[in-house]
């Protein structure tokens, strides 16, 4: 695909910079694509409600079940920890010690590795961010280039 006569090539790419007297700390963010979803959807299937029977033996899911409330809530925990995870596999030289991510279990350690190597929760908070921006719209990344977009209208109309 192309837009403005350039191809369109990979997903958007978000650089956090966390400064550090030993040397400043580079983290890519990369949006995670539906297709990156493929291994999270083999190791995490959604979860299924139980099956209530009704008068008339109807069957019918029965998603107020608490103990599906506590699936769904798991299952979309290892889901964002899943994206922080495969969004910053772009980061160069990043390795995690604790955190495989043929396992689910392990990917929520990605916090506590952050916090046992000495990043502050507002650097964690940051790191987090650049994930979600990288993955996503704010309104602030619209807003700026809707200024863009005008600002170069401005001078090619100036310019006639």
């Amino acid at each position: 695909m192309k837009y403005a006569g350039k191809q369109i090539e990979g997903p958007n790419v978000e650089m956090v910079f966390i400064p550090r007297t030993d040397g400043d700390l580079v983290f890519k963010c990369k949006a995670v694509l539906d297709q990156d979803y493929e291994s999270f959807e083999t190791l995490c299937p959604d979860p299924q409600p139980p099956e209530v029977i009704r008068p008339g033996n109807i069957r019918t899911p029965n998603v107020a079940d608490p103990e599906y409330g506590k699936q769904i809530d798991e299952w979309a925990n290892k889901r964002t920890a899943f994206m922080i995870l495969a969004s910053l596999s772009a980061t160069d030289e990043l390795e995690w010690d604790t955190v495989a991510m043929e396992d689910p279990d392990t990917w929520a350690n990605y916090k506590t590795e952050l916090q046992s190597s000495g990043f502050t929760a507002a650097e964690i908070m940051r790191i987090v961010s650049g994930v979600m921006s990288a993955c996503g719209m704010n309104d602030d990344k619209i807003d700026e280039a809707r200024e863009r977009f005008l600002a170069a209208q401005l001078v090619a109309q100036q310019s006639e």
